[in-house]
């Protein structure tokens, strides 16, 4: 094995958290070396990481323009929630008999990852894996609009209970309407949402 694997396999997975909860502003410029010096490392896994980052789009980068991170604007975000409830929509229409457990609750106060747990586990439901991979891959695309959401949107946790209560009977005709109103909420708050994403302070350096 070669031994660089698990360091970069290491920066990778810091460096996709830092993204992940919103630590950086949309447009942000990503430097390697500042990552560096912030997590201990050669800047070498740091391009390793933010390169595979790009290829999961939550990173661009460009001839001669570095590493940033993607700007959004208002019908972007609402694109982006409008195909979250689409595909699960899908899965909904037809669900399978793959088995499941519940839905977890998730981390304690942190709505963003409860969120990516309750979709991902009515996403497995669909017979058919890419409709758990796609909403896999939209929980890390809207992951840091759900961090903002929380101080945006009220009653967050109730309305994730009752998803919850639901998907834990397998109520599909409940949840339609469930997921319909919680996209909707969303799609009209995307503006406010998108202004406090754009004032996500930067993390200090550890």
């Amino acid at each position: 094995m070669n031994a660089a694997g698990p360091t970069a396999e290491r920066i990778y997975e810091a460096v996709k958290a830092y993204v992940l909860r919103g630590a950086f502003r949309p447009g942000a410029r990503l430097d390697p070396a500042v990552l560096a010096d912030r997590l201990g490392s050669s800047v070498t896994p740091v391009r390793a990481g933010l390169n595979m980052l790009v290829g999961e789009d939550l990173v661009e980068t460009g001839t001669g323009e570095g590493f940033h991170m993607p700007l959004i604007d208002e019908p972007a975000l609402k694109d982006r929630y409008a195909w979250n409830a689409e595909i699960l929509g899908v899965v909904l229409r037809k669900p399978g008999t793959r088995a499941t457990g519940m839905p977890l609750v998730g981390e304690s106060g942190n709505q963003a990852v409860r969120t990516a747990t309750l979709f991902t586990d009515i996403a497995r439901w669909s017979p058919n894996v890419e409709h758990a991979r796609a909403i896999a891959r939209m929980n890390d695309r809207l992951h840091a609009a759900r961090v903002a959401e929380s101080t945006v949107l009220g009653e967050i946790d109730t309305e994730l209970d009752e998803i919850a209560g639901a998907a834990g009977r397998r109520d599909s005709a409940r949840l339609r309407p469930l997921l319909a109103r919680y996209h909707r909420r969303r799609i009209r708050s995307a503006a406010a949402i998108l202004r406090r994403l754009y004032r996500m302070e930067d993390p200090p350096a550890e």
